[in-house]
């Protein structure tokens, strides 16, 4: 009976003499996180997307086809749906002129009602703009949104996790961080006019603008999280 995928991991690492502890060490991934990975079970304990990111790291650190690890994997690699044409249930009727008759009759009217409601939508308009009716309802503009950070000083994201943590940064746009912060980490970025985060543990991570606290992103994977001046825009 051939190894498994973690199995094939574990002899990998053992390989090479690194233990489990040394192994966690070096890629910043807790050691029950590598213990589930070797056997086989990485799946049951973290959600697939979040499970794929730290199966393909542990294979490329072990200089594996880290891709290729992923899709064997099992339950990590993705299906997709098989595409099935509709039945034809027999060959098409070809048009009788006979049916194109009344069909002509009624396209010839729909086309002079739409005329004719042309006119009308323009003589609407017409006599409104001679004679124009007062609102009676004052609009009411939205006061601007209250900004945590000043127009003249840049944004500074700092992040601090309390579990191992998948992240994404974007600054104005341009990616600058994608990695996994460990547990206990705390970094910062800063950028002019926005950030955008992309987690795959949002309940272990806390977020603060400038030094104020911000609100958390509550739990599993978010994606495309915006940050401004005025704070987390849902």
């Amino acid at each position: 009976m051939s190894p498994s995928v973690g199995e094939r991991l574990k002899s990998v690492r053992e390989s090479r003499r690194l233990s489990l502890e040394e192994a966690c060490g070096i890629t910043k991934i807790q050691k029950q996180t590598l213990e589930a990975i070797e056997q086989d079970r990485i799946q049951e304990t973290l959600d697939p997307v979040y499970a794929r990111i730290f199966v393909k790291k542990y294979a490329s650190f072990l200089g594996l086809d880290s891709q290729a690890v992923v899709n064997e994997y099992p339950g990590l690699s993705p299906t997709l749906p098989t595409f099935k044409p509709p039945l034809q249930e027999g060959p098409a009727q070809p048009p009788r002129w006979g049916f194109l008759v009344p069909a002509g009759v009624t396209l010839v009217a729909l086309v002079g009602i739409g005329f004719l409601g042309a006119l009308a939508v323009d003589l609407f308009h017409t006599l409104r703009q001679q004679h124009p009716v007062p609102s009676l309802v004052q609009t009411k503009s939205e006061p601007p949104p209250k900004l945590l950070v000043p127009l003249s000083k840049p944004l500074k994201l700092t992040v601090q996790t309390t579990a191992d943590v998948w992240l994404q940064v974007k600054a104005d746009g341009t990616i600058i961080f994608q990695n996994v912060l460990s547990k206990g980490a705390r970094e910062s970025w800063a950028a002019k006019n926005d950030l955008e985060l992309w987690t795959g543990n949002a309940g272990s991570t806390q977020l603060s603008l400038n030094g104020k606290p911000l609100e958390g992103l509550g739990r599993g994977v978010r994606k495309g999280v915006k940050i401004t001046r005025a704070g987390i825009q849902e």
